[in-house]
Order: structure tokens, then sequence, then C-alpha cells
């Protein structure tokens, strides 16, 4: 008789204490430490620059509205790196190394009577291994993308950090060891 009033208590608190993410095995996050722009966007008007971490420079040196291409220059520093001209859809590929450092692609290249604007999307810019670490803002990385539930996946779905599936079995069996343990014995 005891043993069903305790299996359906133990039943409850493993329903109560296991959140619904966790029977599943949970995905391990990928490691992605030597990107420092993940498919981003940048809006550039012609004539400026655009300053990517570690000293990389893009200069939209001028745009050709008749034939709609774009005239880019990659500087690092004072040197300049790469120059060419690109048409909408066609990517901007930077290598040192046989390291793809930038990934850009012309997206749409707007012009107007005044203005030349030139949307680059998506961006992705790599760690030069060569060069410095940049210390990224807290509040820049990961700037315009999507956050998932995956990004942290060590909180449980109550919020407790790190409260899933092997945290909840070990303490159902001592709620259950001490029910046994202090069950009143029936005379």
């Amino acid at each position: 008789m005891w043993i069903g009033k305790y299996l359906s208590v133990l039943l409850l608190v493993l329903i109560i204490c296991t959140p619904t993410g966790a029977v599943l095995p949970a995905k391990a996050a990928p490691v992605v430490e030597d990107v420092l722009l993940n498919d981003t966007s940048i809006y550039l008007l012609a004539g400026n620059t655009w300053h990517f971490y570690q000293g990389y420079n893009l200069t939209i040196k001028s745009v050709n509205q008749e034939a709609d291409s774009v005239w880019l220059e990659l500087s690092l520093g004072n040197n300049i790196l790469q120059s060419v001209i690109l048409r909408e859809g066609d990517l901007f590929i930077y290598k040192k190394n046989d390291q793809t450092l930038l990934n850009i692609t012309v997206d749409t290249i707007y012009a107007g009577d005044d203005e030349e604007l030139v949307a680059f999307s998506p961006v992705f810019q790599y760690l030069d291994r060569n060069l410095p670490e940049p210390l990224i803002p807290e509040d820049e990385n990961n700037q315009g993308q999507n956050i998932s539930l995956d990004d942290n996946i060590s909180n449980g779905t109550n919020g407790i950090e790190g409260f899933r599936l092997h945290m909840a079995v070990p303490v159902i069996v001592i709620i259950a060891a001490l029910m046994l343990f202090f069950r009143k014995k029936d005379p």
C-alpha cells in the first residue's frame, strides 16, 4: 500500500523537477572563436570607410551608376591589400595564407542624385591570428544576429543554471530514500 503512495509522489516530483527539454540530449553549441563578425549587414556611402576589427578598412572609392558597380578598396593601416570592382550579388573574399579573413557580399547598390549607398550582406570577418586579438564590447558581440534558445544551453528551461535531468534524478533518489527511512511502520 505504501509503495503505491510513494511511487506516485516520486512520479509527481519527477514531472515537476524535469524540464521538457531535459529528456532529450542537449545539443552542444558550436565553437566559433575565430568569427569576429557573423552574418551581419553593413551600409556604406560612397567615399566612406568601414573600420573592421584588427585594423582592416573597407573603402568605397566610387559607384558607377551606369554599370551598377562599386569600386572597393581593402586596406590594413596605410597598406592597400586589395582593390576590386564588383556588381550586386558579387562576393568579395580576402584571404591571407589560405585563410579567409573577410567574406562580403554586395547586396544592393542604391544610386541617387547626390549620394550612392551600398548595402553589404552577409558580412563575415574571421580572426587574423597574425594580428593582436581585438577587444569586442559585450553589446556589439553577435550584433544583428538571431538569438536562439540554444545560445545558452547550460540554463535549464526552469531558469536554474545547470538544472537538468542529471540533477533531477539524484534529487528524486535522495527524496525516495529519505521517505523510506522516515516512513511510519504499521503496527
